[in-house]
């Protein structure tokens, strides 16, 4: 019998239980979702932004899914609907007689919208990333930033710092005798934005988006190449009042609203990178042009009055990067990977290589911050 993907009804919730216990029993660690609904973004009437849910039906079984996030873009073409492709999750991955259903999935959603992207997916090197190389997607990764705002605690979690018994002794002395901390204070001090800025800026937390952030993305949108719609309606779907984790934070400098963003900040507990470190991130922000080392700086003051050991974010948008850089964040290697479908790679426009440098993809994106 022929695969057919179709939407995801409660009559193959049970086909999907027995989907996700064959890969337990393989050992995999990935699961489709067993409910029909998105509880981020459910299918309500006259919601713009919401999630779908496919599924591979095989007779009585299910073989694989797909989820597709729709949201309006800011393209070189104006607003226009994009979709978002994730957890393309295939029995392929434990049984070779389906070892082609994870390409028919890609397929089938551009069917759906040729407008797509990936976000994620644990770098560009991983096999889903390269597998959308293959089929025309441009492909690369995010550039990722962060800092560490506590000597001890980074001294003594973070990972790789660990991994060497040599380089692990080294690390917990230093946090013992402060020297870290020492080392990290003269870091910190001169890593920093410039004076300028500093006096200028301020911060404070918002429950929501109200109409500065209409002005705020009304002014900035021409400057970006790609770029999710950031207006007020848009970012109170995605980031709803009283959901505890998200903070949402208006940027001013002089008094004059100039952007916000919304961050993160969470215990971790034996983290595979962070260990049991408080981890702040940055998830999510716009900026009047010319204005993004503000708002990258005024994240970092925030989150470190957070109580986060260490900060992160991925950033794309060239002017951001230099915001980054501005305010004092360090540059790493990066497992945050963009995909491009080939015909929203040319709503980018040409050459995409330069064009790509002014979208604007942050960790907020795609299936948002969940894995954070």
């Amino acid at each position: 019998m022929a695969i057919s993907i179709v939407r995801y009804e409660e009559a193959h919730v049970e086909a999907v239980k027995r989907f996700n216990a064959r890969l337990a029993a393989a050992g995999e660690t990935w699961r489709f979702p067993e409910r029909t609904q998105s509880r981020w973004l459910p299918d309500d009437a006259g919601e713009e932004i919401v999630e779908h849910y496919f599924v591979a039906v095989d007779g009585e079984e299910v073989r694989g899914g797909y989820v597709l996030k729709w949201q309006p873009f800011w393209t070189s073409n104006g607003l226009q609907k994009v979709c978002t492709l994730y957890l393309p999750l295939s029995e392929g991955i434990i049984n070779p007689a389906f070892k082609l259903l994870g390409l028919t999935l890609v397929r089938d959603a551009l069917k759906r919208n040729a407008l797509a992207f990936c976000l994620g997916m644990g770098g560009a090197a991983r096999p889903l990333p390269q597998t959308l190389k293959m089929l025309g997607w441009q492909v690369h990764d995010v550039p990722f930033y962060y800092l560490p705002l506590r000597a001890g605690p980074f001294l003594k979690h973070l990972r790789p710092l660990q991994t060497r018994k040599p380089v692990r002794l080294v690390a917990h002395i230093a946090a013992a005798t402060g020297l870290g901390a020492l080392g990290l204070g003269v870091m910190k001090a001169f890593r920093r934005a410039s004076s300028v800025v500093r006096a200028a800026v301020s911060f404070e937390q918002v429950d929501r988006f109200d109409a500065w952030a209409d002005d705020v993305w009304l002014a900035a949108r021409d400057a970006y190449s790609l770029c999710a719609d950031r207006s007020m309606t848009s970012l109170n779907r995605l980031y709803p009042r009283g959901d505890g984790e998200n903070r949402l934070v208006l940027v001013r400098e002089g008094g004059k609203v100039t952007g916000w963003f919304v961050a993160r900040s969470r215990a971790m507990k034996t983290h595979k990178y962070f260990g049991d470190m408080r981890v702040g991130s940055l998830i999510d922000g716009m900026a009047l042009p010319g204005h993004e080392t503000a708002v990258c700086w005024a994240a970092r003051c925030f989150l470190d009055h957070c109580g986060s050991d260490i900060i992160v974010c991925n950033m794309q948008h060239a002017a951001w990067r230099e915001g980054m850089r501005a305010s004092g964040w360090l540059s790493g290697p990066s497992n945050f990977a963009l995909a491009a479908s080939p015909k929203l790679a040319a709503a980018v426009g040409e050459p995409y290589a330069t064009r790509v440098d002014k979208a604007h993809f942050l960790r907020g994106d795609g299936e948002g911050p969940t894995h954070l």
